[in-house]
């Protein structure tokens, strides 16, 4: 779960309901177990034998939640970013040039932002992306077989929390300002009840969706070596099934007992993209390694 900081002119009540799970722990568990299902086989044997830490370490990131107010305030805006803040601006792949740009752009100032406010996802899926490359590059260099037993235990763990960031930036509901209830227009007949990100992302999820479907729905392996970029583009295509998601929701797709046609499609394709891209940067990470 995740706690995010006030959006500007969002009720009280809004605000308290923005603490939700990020797909749920059975989405995470689904999407990284899919993403195991295609990986290639030419990781190392440990990194594939791993396959059960990385589904359980997956979830890692929302057990952080009340470790403590300093982990929280960090954690928090790992999950997520709300693109329609930042969808004008040239986004710099280092997190703290990204603030400083929210600020000299007139962004934050305009819009009443604090430097967290927008989030952080992409930085972190970057941030981690790099750093499991270069925990493969040093496990290739191991001078013996302590320091890579060592090594293996970090890559596996870095894995699995950089499959959670990549899963929540999948979902719509972390893309946008809309994240728990349609804030705005109320003719667009969206639901503004605070119960549609949980509706959607564990209940649903965790009722109605199997790991067949997922899989079912994964694209092809595609080397991503440019993480960031990789990142971005997966941020702005859940933003744009923001619109999607809420009609769905608007429509009863995602009720229970029974939704409505299209709710199942809709959550199997978007586990299916975090499952895609969670495969692609561990495989990515695993290839650039190698080469220098």
């Amino acid at each position: 779960m995740i706690r995010r900081t006030a959006l500007l002119a969002l009720s009280l009540i809004l605000l308290v309901a923005a603490d939700a799970s990020a797909w749920g722990s059975r989405g995470h568990e689904l999407a990284t177990e899919a993403a195991t299902w295609g990986l290639p086989t030419g990781l190392p044997h440990f990194f594939h034998k791993s396959y059960p830490s990385l589904i359980h370490l997956a979830n890692d990131p929302d057990r952080w939640r009340g470790a403590g107010p300093s982990l929280d305030d960090a954690n928090g805006p790992d999950h997520f970013l709300d693109y329609e803040y930042v969808a004008e601006l040239e986004l710099p792949p280092g997190r703290y040039d990204f603030i400083a740009a929210l600020y000299a752009s007139g962004t934050a100032h305009r819009l009443g932002l604090k430097p967290d406010t927008a989030g952080f996802v992409i930085w972190r899926i970057a941030e981690l992306s790099e750093r499991l490359t270069d925990q493969f590059r040093d496990w290739r260099r191991a001078e013996n077989e302590v320091v890579r037993n060592q090594l293996e235990q970090s890559i596996v763990a870095t894995a699995g929390t950089l499959a959670h960031y990549v899963e929540d930036a999948a979902n719509p509901h972390h893309s946008t300002i809309h994240y728990n209830g349609w804030v705005g227009d109320p003719a667009t007949g969206y639901r503004t009840d605070c119960e549609t990100h949980s509706r959607f992302e564990s209940a649903f999820v965790s009722r109605e969706i199997d790991l067949q479907s997922v899989v079912a729905r994964m694209s092809a392996e595609t080397r991503r070596d440019d993480y960031f970029a990789s990142a971005v583009v997966l941020i702005r295509e859940s933003n744009a099934q923001v619109h999607d998601l809420y009609k769905l929701d608007a429509a009863g797709a995602f009720d229970s007992p029974v939704g409505a046609v299209g709710g199942r499609e809709f959550a199997a394709v978007r586990i299916a993209v975090g499952a895609s891209m969670v495969r692609d940067l561990w495989w990515t990470a695993w290839l650039k390694s190698g080469e220098r």
